[in-house]
Protein backbone atom coordinates (compact mmCIF):
# COMPACT_ATOMS: atom_id res chain seq x y z
CA UNK A 1 0.00 0.00 0.00
CA UNK A 2 1.32 3.51 -0.72
CA UNK A 3 2.63 5.50 2.21
CA UNK A 4 0.07 8.29 2.80
CA UNK A 5 2.64 10.35 4.67
CA UNK A 6 5.06 10.58 1.77
CA UNK A 7 5.48 13.77 -0.20
CA UNK A 8 7.73 14.44 -3.17
CA UNK A 9 10.18 17.29 -3.61
CA UNK A 10 12.27 17.84 -6.73
CA UNK A 11 15.13 20.33 -6.48
CA UNK A 12 17.72 21.43 -9.01
CA UNK A 13 21.11 21.89 -7.41
CA UNK A 14 24.49 23.38 -8.21
CA UNK A 15 27.86 21.55 -8.22
CA UNK A 16 26.35 18.25 -9.41
CA UNK A 17 28.26 17.01 -12.45
CA UNK A 18 28.96 13.28 -12.15
CA UNK A 19 28.03 9.99 -10.50
CA UNK A 20 30.54 10.48 -7.67
CA UNK A 21 28.76 13.64 -6.56
CA UNK A 22 25.38 11.93 -7.02
CA UNK A 23 26.53 9.16 -4.68
CA UNK A 24 27.63 11.76 -2.13
CA UNK A 25 24.16 13.35 -2.21
CA UNK A 26 22.49 9.96 -1.76
CA UNK A 27 24.64 9.23 1.27
CA UNK A 28 24.07 12.65 2.82
CA UNK A 29 20.30 12.76 2.30
CA UNK A 30 19.58 9.09 3.05
CA UNK A 31 20.74 9.72 6.61
CA UNK A 32 18.48 12.75 7.04
CA UNK A 33 15.50 12.42 9.34
CA UNK A 34 12.20 12.04 7.51
CA UNK A 35 13.72 11.16 4.12
CA UNK A 36 12.27 7.92 2.74
CA UNK A 37 13.84 7.74 -0.71
CA UNK A 38 16.42 9.67 -2.73
CA UNK A 39 16.76 9.83 -6.51
CA UNK A 40 19.58 11.82 -8.11
CA UNK A 41 19.89 12.65 -11.82
CA UNK A 42 23.41 14.02 -12.34
CA UNK A 43 22.89 14.86 -16.00
CA UNK A 44 19.87 17.03 -15.22
CA UNK A 45 21.42 18.21 -11.91
CA UNK A 46 18.20 17.38 -10.08
CA UNK A 47 17.47 15.67 -6.76
CA UNK A 48 14.09 14.09 -6.00
CA UNK A 49 13.27 13.36 -2.36
CA UNK A 50 10.33 11.43 -0.92
CA UNK A 51 9.85 12.50 2.69
CA UNK A 52 7.51 12.40 5.67
CA UNK A 53 6.03 15.92 6.05
CA UNK A 54 5.38 15.29 9.75
CA UNK A 55 9.13 14.96 10.37
CA UNK A 56 10.77 17.40 7.97
CA UNK A 57 9.81 20.37 5.79
CA UNK A 58 10.85 21.08 2.19
CA UNK A 59 12.73 24.18 3.40
CA UNK A 60 14.73 22.07 5.81
CA UNK A 61 15.59 19.59 3.06
CA UNK A 62 16.85 22.42 0.86
CA UNK A 63 19.02 23.61 3.75
CA UNK A 64 20.49 20.13 4.13
CA UNK A 65 21.33 19.98 0.44
CA UNK A 66 23.05 23.35 0.70
CA UNK A 67 24.93 22.17 3.79
CA UNK A 68 26.17 19.14 1.88
CA UNK A 69 27.66 21.46 -0.76
CA UNK A 70 24.84 21.29 -3.33
CA UNK A 71 22.73 24.46 -2.95
CA UNK A 72 19.36 24.58 -4.74
CA UNK A 73 19.07 26.84 -7.77
CA UNK A 74 16.11 28.87 -9.04
CA UNK A 75 13.50 27.15 -11.21
CA UNK A 76 14.00 29.37 -14.22
CA UNK A 77 17.76 28.80 -14.04
CA UNK A 78 20.06 30.54 -16.47
CA UNK A 79 23.05 29.83 -18.64
CA UNK A 80 26.07 27.86 -17.55
CA UNK A 81 27.92 29.42 -14.63
CA UNK A 82 30.77 31.72 -15.63
CA UNK A 83 34.13 29.89 -15.59
CA UNK A 84 35.43 32.05 -12.74
CA UNK A 85 32.51 30.83 -10.60
CA UNK A 86 33.18 27.16 -11.27
CA UNK A 87 35.34 25.78 -8.42
CA UNK A 88 36.85 23.04 -10.60
CA UNK A 89 37.89 25.58 -13.22
CA UNK A 90 39.40 27.81 -10.53
CA UNK A 91 41.42 25.02 -8.91
CA UNK A 92 42.63 23.80 -12.30
CA UNK A 93 43.69 27.33 -13.27
CA UNK A 94 45.47 27.84 -9.94
CA UNK A 95 47.25 24.52 -10.41
CA UNK A 96 48.42 25.59 -13.86
CA UNK A 97 49.68 28.95 -12.56
CA UNK A 98 51.66 27.28 -9.76
CA UNK A 99 53.03 24.68 -12.15
CA UNK A 100 54.17 27.38 -14.59
CA UNK A 101 55.71 29.44 -11.79
CA UNK A 102 57.61 26.43 -10.52
CA UNK A 103 58.96 25.62 -13.95
CA UNK A 104 60.04 29.22 -14.62
CA UNK A 105 61.75 29.58 -11.24
CA UNK A 106 63.46 26.25 -11.69
CA UNK A 107 64.78 27.34 -15.09
CA UNK A 108 65.99 30.57 -13.48
CA UNK A 109 68.02 28.65 -10.90
CA UNK A 110 65.90 29.40 -7.82
CA UNK A 111 66.52 27.10 -4.88
CA UNK A 112 65.02 23.62 -5.08
CA UNK A 113 62.79 23.83 -1.94
CA UNK A 114 60.90 26.80 -3.40
CA UNK A 115 60.32 25.06 -6.72
CA UNK A 116 59.30 21.79 -5.06
CA UNK A 117 56.94 23.70 -2.78
CA UNK A 118 55.19 25.26 -5.79
CA UNK A 119 54.87 21.88 -7.48
CA UNK A 120 53.41 20.30 -4.35
CA UNK A 121 50.96 23.19 -3.99
CA UNK A 122 49.93 22.71 -7.64
CA UNK A 123 49.29 19.02 -6.95
CA UNK A 124 47.26 19.62 -3.77
CA UNK A 125 45.09 22.39 -5.24
CA UNK A 126 44.58 20.84 -8.68
CA UNK A 127 43.96 17.36 -7.33
CA UNK A 128 41.64 18.30 -4.48
CA UNK A 129 38.35 17.43 -6.17
CA UNK A 130 39.28 14.25 -8.01
CA UNK A 131 41.42 12.92 -5.13
CA UNK A 132 38.49 13.44 -2.74
CA UNK A 133 36.20 11.65 -5.20
CA UNK A 134 38.71 8.79 -5.45
CA UNK A 135 38.81 8.33 -1.67
CA UNK A 136 35.02 8.56 -1.29
CA UNK A 137 34.49 6.08 -4.12
CA UNK A 138 36.96 3.65 -2.59
CA UNK A 139 35.68 3.97 0.99
CA UNK A 140 31.93 4.23 0.45
CA UNK A 141 31.34 2.52 -2.90
CA UNK A 142 34.15 -0.05 -2.67
CA UNK A 143 35.20 0.76 -6.22
CA UNK A 144 38.46 1.78 -7.88
CA UNK A 145 38.02 4.47 -10.53
CA UNK A 146 40.17 6.55 -12.82
CA UNK A 147 40.48 9.24 -10.16
CA UNK A 148 42.30 6.83 -7.86
CA UNK A 149 44.71 5.84 -10.65
CA UNK A 150 45.57 9.49 -11.34
CA UNK A 151 45.97 10.27 -7.64
CA UNK A 152 48.26 7.26 -7.12
CA UNK A 153 50.34 8.16 -10.17
CA UNK A 154 50.80 11.77 -9.03
CA UNK A 155 51.81 10.75 -5.52
CA UNK A 156 54.20 8.12 -6.90
CA UNK A 157 55.82 10.67 -9.21
CA UNK A 158 56.39 13.07 -6.32
CA UNK A 159 57.78 10.23 -4.16
CA UNK A 160 60.24 9.35 -6.94
CA UNK A 161 61.63 12.88 -6.84
CA UNK A 162 59.68 14.15 -9.85
CA UNK A 163 57.16 16.58 -8.33
CA UNK A 164 57.04 18.55 -11.55
CA UNK A 165 55.83 15.47 -13.43
CA UNK A 166 53.23 14.81 -10.75
CA UNK A 167 52.04 18.42 -10.86
CA UNK A 168 51.77 18.27 -14.66
CA UNK A 169 49.71 15.09 -14.45
CA UNK A 170 47.37 16.63 -11.87
CA UNK A 171 46.99 19.81 -13.90
CA UNK A 172 46.11 17.96 -17.12
CA UNK A 173 43.61 15.68 -15.43
CA UNK A 174 42.01 18.57 -13.52
CA UNK A 175 41.46 20.30 -16.86
CA UNK A 176 39.59 17.25 -18.16
CA UNK A 177 37.47 17.15 -14.96
CA UNK A 178 36.62 20.84 -15.28
CA UNK A 179 35.81 20.49 -18.98
CA UNK A 180 33.56 17.49 -18.29
CA UNK A 181 31.59 19.40 -15.67
CA UNK A 182 31.30 22.52 -17.81
CA UNK A 183 30.15 20.50 -20.84
CA UNK A 184 27.50 18.77 -18.73
CA UNK A 185 26.33 22.18 -17.47
CA UNK A 186 25.95 23.50 -21.02
CA UNK A 187 23.83 20.51 -22.10
CA UNK A 188 21.35 21.39 -19.35
CA UNK A 189 20.42 24.50 -21.30
CA UNK A 190 17.87 22.31 -23.12
CA UNK A 191 15.99 21.79 -19.87
CA UNK A 192 16.37 25.47 -18.92
CA UNK A 193 14.91 26.51 -22.27
CA UNK A 194 11.89 24.28 -21.70
CA UNK A 195 11.43 25.56 -18.14
CA UNK A 196 11.44 29.17 -19.36
CA UNK A 197 8.45 28.49 -21.62
CA UNK A 198 6.12 28.65 -18.61
CA UNK A 199 5.89 31.95 -16.72
CA UNK A 200 7.21 32.00 -13.15
CA UNK A 201 3.96 33.54 -11.87
CA UNK A 202 0.24 33.29 -12.62
CA UNK A 203 -2.56 35.84 -12.17
CA UNK A 204 -5.38 34.05 -10.32
CA UNK A 205 -8.93 35.25 -9.60
CA UNK A 206 -9.71 34.72 -5.92
CA UNK A 207 -12.59 36.31 -3.98
CA UNK A 208 -13.29 38.66 -6.86
CA UNK A 209 -9.75 40.00 -7.02
CA UNK A 210 -6.71 39.20 -9.16
CA UNK A 211 -3.78 37.80 -7.18
CA UNK A 212 -0.34 36.99 -8.55
CA UNK A 213 1.09 33.72 -7.20
CA UNK A 214 4.04 31.47 -8.15
CA UNK A 215 3.05 29.13 -10.98
CA UNK A 216 4.08 26.13 -8.86
CA UNK A 217 1.24 26.91 -6.44
CA UNK A 218 -1.52 26.51 -9.04
CA UNK A 219 -3.93 23.67 -8.27
CA UNK A 220 -6.75 22.17 -10.36
CA UNK A 221 -9.80 24.40 -10.15
CA UNK A 222 -7.94 27.71 -9.92
CA UNK A 223 -9.09 30.32 -12.45
CA UNK A 224 -6.22 32.31 -13.95
CA UNK A 225 -5.96 35.09 -16.52
CA UNK A 226 -3.74 34.95 -19.61
CA UNK A 227 -3.35 38.34 -21.27
CA UNK A 228 -2.27 38.90 -24.88
CA UNK A 229 1.41 38.13 -25.29
CA UNK A 230 1.53 36.09 -22.08
CA UNK A 231 2.35 32.41 -21.63
CA UNK A 232 -0.01 29.82 -20.20
CA UNK A 233 1.29 28.70 -16.76
CA UNK A 234 -0.41 25.29 -16.68
CA UNK A 235 -2.86 23.11 -18.59
CA UNK A 236 -6.47 24.26 -18.41
CA UNK A 237 -9.85 24.83 -20.02
CA UNK A 238 -10.95 28.21 -21.40
CA UNK A 239 -13.92 29.72 -19.54
CA UNK A 240 -14.21 33.07 -21.32
CA UNK A 241 -12.45 34.75 -24.21
CA UNK A 242 -11.28 33.86 -27.68
CA UNK A 243 -7.74 33.98 -28.99
CA UNK A 244 -5.13 32.37 -31.21
CA UNK A 245 -2.46 30.47 -29.27
CA UNK A 246 1.03 29.72 -30.53
CA UNK A 247 1.59 26.07 -29.61
CA UNK A 248 4.86 25.68 -31.51
CA UNK A 249 7.05 25.62 -28.36
CA UNK A 250 5.18 22.52 -27.14
CA UNK A 251 3.65 20.75 -30.15
CA UNK A 252 5.76 22.08 -33.03
CA UNK A 253 2.62 23.32 -34.85
CA UNK A 254 3.79 26.43 -36.70
CA UNK A 255 0.38 28.08 -37.25
CA UNK A 256 -1.39 29.63 -34.22
CA UNK A 257 -4.48 27.64 -33.18
CA UNK A 258 -7.79 29.44 -32.64
CA UNK A 259 -9.26 28.74 -29.18
CA UNK A 260 -12.67 29.49 -27.68
CA UNK A 261 -14.56 28.64 -24.46
CA UNK A 262 -14.45 24.93 -23.75
CA UNK A 263 -11.14 24.35 -25.56
CA UNK A 264 -8.04 23.17 -23.72
CA UNK A 265 -4.80 25.13 -23.49
CA UNK A 266 -1.34 23.72 -22.76
CA UNK A 267 1.32 25.02 -20.41
CA UNK A 268 4.04 26.98 -22.20
CA UNK A 269 1.89 28.04 -25.17
CA UNK A 270 1.73 31.75 -26.01
CA UNK A 271 -1.46 33.80 -26.16
CA UNK A 272 -1.36 35.90 -29.32
CA UNK A 273 -4.41 38.16 -29.21
CA UNK A 274 -7.43 38.14 -26.86
CA UNK A 275 -7.44 37.90 -23.06
CA UNK A 276 -8.49 34.52 -21.64
CA UNK A 277 -9.88 33.22 -18.37
CA UNK A 278 -8.79 29.63 -17.86
CA UNK A 279 -9.65 27.02 -15.25
CA UNK A 280 -6.57 24.96 -14.32
CA UNK A 281 -7.07 21.25 -14.93
CA UNK A 282 -3.62 20.14 -13.78
CA UNK A 283 -1.13 21.25 -11.16
CA UNK A 284 2.11 22.77 -12.40
CA UNK A 285 4.14 19.62 -11.66
CA UNK A 286 1.72 17.46 -13.68
CA UNK A 287 1.11 19.60 -16.76
CA UNK A 288 2.18 18.88 -20.32
CA UNK A 289 5.32 21.00 -20.15
CA UNK A 290 6.47 19.40 -16.90
CA UNK A 291 5.99 15.96 -18.43
CA UNK A 292 8.08 16.97 -21.45
CA UNK A 293 10.84 18.24 -19.14
CA UNK A 294 10.67 14.96 -17.21
CA UNK A 295 10.99 13.01 -20.46
CA UNK A 296 14.07 15.00 -21.47
CA UNK A 297 15.66 14.38 -18.06
CA UNK A 298 14.91 10.67 -18.22
CA UNK A 299 16.28 10.51 -21.76
CA UNK A 300 19.54 12.11 -20.68
CA UNK A 301 19.88 9.59 -17.85
CA UNK A 302 19.06 6.59 -20.06
CA UNK A 303 22.33 5.03 -21.14
CA UNK A 304 23.13 3.54 -24.50
CA UNK A 305 24.59 0.09 -25.06
CA UNK A 306 28.08 1.48 -25.71
CA UNK A 307 28.02 3.55 -22.54
CA UNK A 308 26.85 0.60 -20.42
CA UNK A 309 29.63 -1.55 -21.89
CA UNK A 310 32.29 1.10 -21.25
CA UNK A 311 31.14 1.50 -17.64
CA UNK A 312 31.28 -2.26 -17.05
CA UNK A 313 34.65 -2.37 -18.76
CA UNK A 314 36.01 0.51 -16.65
CA UNK A 315 34.73 -1.07 -13.41
CA UNK A 316 37.00 -4.07 -14.01
CA UNK A 317 39.76 -2.45 -16.03
CA UNK A 318 40.77 0.24 -13.50
CA UNK A 319 41.45 -2.23 -10.66
CA UNK A 320 43.40 -4.45 -13.08
CA UNK A 321 45.60 -1.51 -14.09
CA UNK A 322 46.30 -0.74 -10.43
CA UNK A 323 47.13 -4.39 -9.69
CA UNK A 324 49.37 -4.63 -12.78
CA UNK A 325 51.25 -1.46 -11.76
CA UNK A 326 51.75 -2.81 -8.24
CA UNK A 327 53.10 -6.08 -9.63
CA UNK A 328 55.52 -4.23 -11.90
CA UNK A 329 56.80 -2.18 -8.98
CA UNK A 330 57.27 -5.17 -6.66
CA UNK A 331 58.21 -8.08 -8.92
CA UNK A 332 60.74 -6.49 -11.29
CA UNK A 333 63.33 -5.94 -8.53
CA UNK A 334 62.80 -9.51 -7.31
CA UNK A 335 62.69 -11.34 -10.63
CA UNK A 336 64.60 -9.16 -13.12
CA UNK A 337 67.13 -7.48 -10.87
CA UNK A 338 65.75 -4.01 -11.52
CA UNK A 339 66.19 -1.26 -8.95
CA UNK A 340 63.26 -0.29 -6.78
CA UNK A 341 63.43 3.24 -8.13
CA UNK A 342 63.42 2.05 -11.76
CA UNK A 343 60.60 -0.44 -11.26
CA UNK A 344 58.44 2.13 -9.46
CA UNK A 345 59.10 4.59 -12.26
CA UNK A 346 57.96 2.03 -14.83
CA UNK A 347 54.88 1.19 -12.73
CA UNK A 348 53.93 4.87 -12.61
CA UNK A 349 54.26 5.17 -16.39
CA UNK A 350 52.06 2.09 -16.79
CA UNK A 351 49.51 3.58 -14.40
CA UNK A 352 49.22 6.77 -16.42
CA UNK A 353 49.44 5.24 -19.90
CA UNK A 354 46.90 2.49 -19.23
CA UNK A 355 44.31 4.65 -17.42
CA UNK A 356 41.11 4.60 -19.53
CA UNK A 357 40.34 8.31 -18.97
CA UNK A 358 39.43 9.37 -22.49
CA UNK A 359 37.61 6.12 -23.22
CA UNK A 360 35.35 6.25 -20.16
CA UNK A 361 34.60 9.99 -20.42
CA UNK A 362 34.10 10.26 -24.18
CA UNK A 363 30.90 8.27 -24.73
CA UNK A 364 28.76 9.74 -21.89
CA UNK A 365 29.75 13.30 -22.79
CA UNK A 366 29.05 12.69 -26.49
CA UNK A 367 25.60 11.23 -25.85
CA UNK A 368 24.57 13.91 -23.36
CA UNK A 369 25.74 16.64 -25.76
CA UNK A 370 23.72 15.05 -28.59
CA UNK A 371 20.57 14.84 -26.45
CA UNK A 372 20.98 18.42 -25.23
CA UNK A 373 21.60 19.83 -28.71
CA UNK A 374 18.60 17.96 -30.08
CA UNK A 375 16.32 19.25 -27.32
CA UNK A 376 17.46 22.84 -27.88
CA UNK A 377 16.48 22.47 -31.54
CA UNK A 378 13.09 20.95 -30.70
CA UNK A 379 14.04 17.29 -31.21
CA UNK A 380 13.38 15.11 -28.15
CA UNK A 381 15.29 11.81 -28.17
CA UNK A 382 14.33 9.20 -25.58
CA UNK A 383 17.85 8.26 -24.51
CA UNK A 384 21.39 7.41 -25.55
CA UNK A 385 20.39 4.05 -26.98
CA UNK A 386 18.29 5.80 -29.63
CA UNK A 387 21.13 8.18 -30.49
CA UNK A 388 23.27 5.14 -31.23
CA UNK A 389 20.52 3.68 -33.40
CA UNK A 390 20.55 6.82 -35.55
CA UNK A 391 23.89 5.66 -36.97
CA UNK A 392 22.12 2.66 -38.51
CA UNK A 393 19.30 4.60 -40.16
CA UNK A 394 19.30 4.56 -43.96
CA UNK A 395 15.78 5.82 -44.81
CA UNK A 396 13.74 8.55 -43.05
CA UNK A 397 9.95 8.99 -43.53
CA UNK A 398 8.39 12.34 -42.55
CA UNK A 399 4.64 12.67 -42.02
CA UNK A 400 4.03 16.41 -42.44
CA UNK A 401 5.48 19.34 -44.31
CA UNK A 402 6.15 21.28 -41.11
CA UNK A 403 8.92 18.80 -40.39
CA UNK A 404 10.72 19.80 -43.57
CA UNK A 405 10.25 23.56 -43.39
CA UNK A 406 11.32 26.24 -40.94
CA UNK A 407 7.81 26.33 -39.45
CA UNK A 408 7.68 30.14 -39.65
CA UNK A 409 4.83 31.35 -41.89
CA UNK A 410 5.54 34.51 -43.88
CA UNK A 411 3.65 36.66 -46.35
CA UNK A 412 4.67 35.95 -49.95
CA UNK A 413 1.88 37.64 -51.98
CA UNK A 414 -1.10 39.89 -51.19
CA UNK A 415 -3.63 39.69 -54.06
CA UNK A 416 -5.92 42.72 -54.50
CA UNK A 417 -9.44 41.97 -55.81
CA UNK A 418 -9.80 43.28 -59.35
CA UNK A 419 -6.08 43.93 -59.73
CA UNK A 420 -3.97 41.74 -62.07
CA UNK A 421 -0.89 42.22 -59.89
CA UNK A 422 -0.32 41.65 -56.17
CA UNK A 423 -0.01 44.54 -53.73
CA UNK A 424 3.16 46.58 -53.82
CA UNK A 425 5.38 47.51 -50.88
CA UNK A 426 3.45 50.73 -50.19
CA UNK A 427 0.18 48.85 -49.72
CA UNK A 428 1.89 46.31 -47.47
CA UNK A 429 3.41 49.11 -45.38
CA UNK A 430 -0.01 50.74 -44.90
CA UNK A 431 -1.58 47.39 -43.99
CA UNK A 432 1.16 46.69 -41.45
CA UNK A 433 0.72 50.14 -39.90
CA UNK A 434 -3.03 49.62 -39.57
CA UNK A 435 -2.46 46.20 -38.03
CA UNK A 436 -0.17 47.67 -35.37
Amino acid sequence: MPDERREKLTVRVANLDCENEAAAIRRAMAQSEGVREVEVKPTAASVTLWFDPSQVTPERLRERLAGAGYPPVEREGGGPAAPWRNPKVLTSAASGVLLGAGWLLGAAGVSTPVVVGLYIAAMVIGGYFFAREAIEELVFEREIGIELLMTAAAVAAAALGEPGEGAMLVFLYSISEAAEGYTAEKTRSAIRALMKLAPPTATVRRDGAEVEIPAEELVPGDVFVVRPGGSVPTDGEILTGRSALDESPVTGESVPVEKEPGDTVLAGTINRSGALEVRATKAFAENTLSRIISLVEEAQERKGASQRFIERFGRWYSPLVLVASTLVATLLPLLAGSTWHGSTHMATILLVAAAPCALVISIPITLVAALGTGARRGVLIKGGIHVEELARIRVVALDKTGTLTRGEPEVTDVPIPGSPTPANDDVLAVAAAIDR
